[in-house]
């Protein structure tokens, strides 16, 4: 018997949950279905049980569930065909990459606030960077250096500095670096085109020379170094517009 007041149980595949509590029903099958998906409950196939036999072992309607799917349909986290049986979707990072670039569009923050948080984030990369870099992913490095410095506008100056920085996120070796850099990376662009367009290219310049000597020398605390100067006169380069 399915309830809509929030007296009944939900229950996950096979076992009993806690008792609902809130009105929310919506809510609260998405919780308890996206906690299944995310500790792997569905299997390798991924395949969740039919609407009915759901809203059946969940305690609620079909409507509830179908409302439900179509939330966690809209957070990436399962697919939903026309007479099919909804399946988990596999982890896809462009999902976070395109909800986390909507919020820093639409979110209460500033370009400041942007710098605060590439600070600590890019000085530690920059050490594993000096660490772990190979000698053709350096000469990378100096090659776009290079380029952004004989660049003839804004729009490629700022593309080789982007590029400059994406290539030490990926020379770490660890992917999550990119995919960080990669959440925030319209910001950065819109960063960029404000100190790169005030100040023009020179100050940007001189501290990818820093950063790439530092490596160069397998030298983590000088690449630490280097790069919290680049970004601090960027941060002055923001606070003087």
């Amino acid at each position: 018997m399915t309830v809509a007041d929030g007296g009944s149980a939900l229950a996950g595949p096979g076992r009993s949950g806690p008792p609902l509590k809130r009105l929310n029903l919506v809510r609260e099958v998405v919780e308890r279905i996206r906690g299944q998906i995310l500790s792997g409950e569905y299997g390798t196939d991924g395949l969740l049980p039919p609407e009915g036999r759901l809203g059946e072992t969940l305690g609620v309607s079909r409507t509830v569930v179908r409302e439900a799917m179509r939330i966690l349909g809209a957070q990436g986290l399962v697919e939903v065909s026309q007479g099919k049986r909804p399946r988990v979707r596999p982890a896809d990072p462009q999902t976070v990459l395109e909800t986390f670039g909507t919020y820093l569009q639409r979110g209460d923050h500033t370009l400041l606030d942007l710098i605060e948080v590439r600070i600590p984030l890019e000085t530690e990369m920059v050490a594993l960077a000096a660490q772990r870099a190979t000698p053709e992913q350096m000469d990378v490095l100096e090659k776009t250096i290079e380029d952004m410095a004989t660049a003839k506008n804004l729009k490629r100056r700022v593309e080789f500095d982007a590029r400059f920085h994406d290539l030490l996120a990926a020379s770490t070796g660890n992917p999550l670096f990119s995919l960080l850099l990669t959440t925030v990376g319209g910001a950065m662009r819109r960063s960029r085109s404000e100190t790169i367009g005030r100040t023009g290219a020179d100050r940007a310049l001189q501290g990818h020379r820093a950063i790439m000597a530092a490596i160069r020398k397998r030298d983590a605390q000088g690449a630490r170094k280097a790069m919290r100067e680049h970004l601090r006169m960027a941060e002055e380069d923001l606070r003087d517009r």
